[in-house]
């Protein structure tokens, strides 16, 4: 017999409750710390159909390794997911208008109109904490339609989660054409899935002034199709409010990035990672900026003492393309290797100031905000938009391997391959070049991946 379907937004239910929990221990975070350290002991080191959803959890709050003080601010961000879900779980009352939104995209604008927004590619993350099964099954709807398996999994995970009644029915759709031609097309199928009007983002090629206005009209246009579609109007004064909080937000992220240069680190990728996932469902609030300014004090109390996030580091890892998602590997790496990402794709902060003195300045910084963020700003254009950021990493971060995952979803990644192992070779950095897929373990399973982590770091001397 077939497995049961999944019941309408059951991912959401069930994470919600998993949420609550979450939150309420997060109150007494020492106590936390302590119940995951003697956690790591019982959590065993295979997945297995029983235990799937437990180990993706606790690899995500840090596998016993991120200590109170981190976990006290975790738990802001938490605060934030929780009215996010909140939000899904009541759309289908018809209160407020439904827009989904890529995940590529920063949603400042839809903060401050009364709409439920919804990130379709969320569900490729939160269906592991159901267990690695769950977002599987959802995937395989999508397949079972026509989407190719080569096809990105996020996108793939998107469309499940709509054909597996995982998704408030959208008002309208938000797309742009960045970073990948999965992202383009997967969001033409939504528009022809759901019916709902889309309007795409025209992101530029270049970075120049030019591409920056173009840009910023995008935006204006956007606007013009929200409030037409919706009957709302955008409070211009909100917005200076959530631009001002990310202003604050960022300057905080980017500094805590910049401290990851220090040897040993004293920031961890567990935190940096929920900043970025943060930023994609709530970018701009007060709980954001609290976290932010928590952890960045956190990491400077650690620096000001010369102390590392975890007492032996041994290996300073660049982690370069997006993490593997059906199994955070941080925690393993800390613990197995003293190995810590001292540099990843997604998490770190390399954003501008929004200039808040008027309409204008505002629509263009954020414009230029939109087009820094991960992936955007090194996906969009010509290779060199990658491999120079990717230099001035390997100057500045003192790395002593890299890892690329090349999921198989990104193509761009597949085909850069040779360019950014030069840029490797000309550093004297070992690469290990993965392959896999970051959503969906039938392509490499968490066993396969840290076997081949394994053999890299021993066959170049590392461990």
């Amino acid at each position: 017999m077939g497995e049961k379907a999944l019941k309408k937004l059951q991912v959401w239910k069930y994470q919600r409750r998993r949420l609550r929990l979450l939150i309420f221990l997060l109150r007494f975070p020492r106590l936390v710390y302590v119940f995951t350290r003697l956690l790591r002991f019982v959590i065993p080191g295979r997945e297995t159909r029983s235990n799937s959803a437990r180990r993706h959890s606790f690899s995500m709050i840090g596998g016993g390794l991120v200590r109170p003080a981190d976990l006290k601010a975790m738990r802001y961000v938490y605060l934030d997911y929780l009215e996010y879900m909140d939000d899904l779980l009541y759309a289908e009352k018809g209160t407020w208008p439904v827009v989904w939104s890529e995940f590529n995209l920063s949603n400042e604008i839809l903060r401050v109109l009364d709409v439920v927004m919804y990130v379709p590619e969320s569900m490729a993350i939160m269906g592991h904490n159901m267990g690695t099964h769950t977002t599987v099954k959802i995937i395989e709807a999508a397949e079972r339609e026509g989407l190719p398996t080569e096809f990105c999994s996020a996108g793939k995970a998107a469309i499940g989660a709509y054909l597996t009644h995982q998704a408030p029915k959208p008002d309208l759709l938000i797309s742009s054409s960045h970073p990948c031609d999965s992202v383009v097309s997967s969001y033409q199928t939504l528009e022809y899935l759901t019916k709902a009007p889309l309007f795409s983002v025209d992101t530029p090629y270049w970075d120049d002034d030019d591409s920056v206005d173009y840009y910023a009209d995008n935006l204006l246009e956007l606007i013009g199709f929200l409030e037409d579609n919706t009957g709302l109007k955008v409070n211009w004064d909100d917005l200076a409010q959530v631009c001002d909080n990310i202003n604050r937000t960022n300057a905080l992220l980017q500094e805590y990035t910049e401290m990851a240069r220090a040897v040993p680190s004293p920031c961890n990728l567990t935190c940096l990672l929920l900043g970025w996932q943060h930023s994609i469902a709530a970018h701009g609030t007060e709980n954001g900026l609290q976290f932010a300014r928590m952890i960045c004090e956190n990491a400077k109390a650690r620096l000001a003492k010369g102390k590392g996030f975890i007492k032996k580091q041994k290996i300073r890892v660049i982690w370069w393309d997006i993490p593997i998602g059906f199994h955070f590997l941080e925690p393993w790496l800390n613990r197995r290797f003293g190995a810590v990402t001292v540099a990843d794709f997604m998490g770190r902060v390399n954003t501008n100031m929004i200039d808040l003195s008027s309409r204008e300045t505002m629509i263009r910084d954020l414009a230029r905000s939109h087009l820094n963020i991960a992936m955007a700003r090194q996906l969009r254009g010509p290779a060199e938009f990658f491999t120079e950021e990717l230099k001035r990493i390997l100057e500045e971060y003192s790395g002593d391997c890299m890892i690329f995952t090349r999921h198989q979803g990104c193509k761009g990644g597949w085909a850069m391959g040779k360019l950014i192992r030069d840029v490797c070779q000309k550093s004297d950095l070992p690469v290990l070049f993965l392959s896999t897929d970051s959503f969906d373990p039938r392509f490499a399973s968490e066993q396969e991946i840290k076997r081949e982590i394994t053999e890299f770091f021993q066959n170049n001397g590392l461990a």
